[in-house]
């Protein structure tokens, strides 16, 4: 799986490719509500302190937030950010 160092704001964080056991069930929600699959898929991929984000991530700023997403969705070959 691939793996990417990201820094933001001085802080480092870890982009991993999600697994298809990550990624198979949150699957729907890319067509039914991509605002709850861009938030799971991100909770799930982004790495802080060796541990998945998880509910950290609703303590980002926008701007942080956004580049942390950019590298999640290019790193795991789906392409553009799906658009809430």
């Amino acid at each position: 799986m691939k793996t990417k160092q990201v820094i933001v704001n001085d802080v480092a964080y870890v982009i991993k490719e999600p697994t298809v056991g990550t990624l198979f069930p949150i699957m729907d929600y890319m067509e039914t509500d991509p605002k709850k699959f861009q938030m799971e898929l991100a909770k799930a991929s982004i790495e802080l302190d060796g541990a998945p984000i998880g509910d950290r991530i609703l303590d980002l700023g926008l701007g942080e937030y956004l580049k942390l997403i950019t590298e999640v969705i290019t790193l795991s070959g789906l392409g553009e950010v799906p658009k809430p």
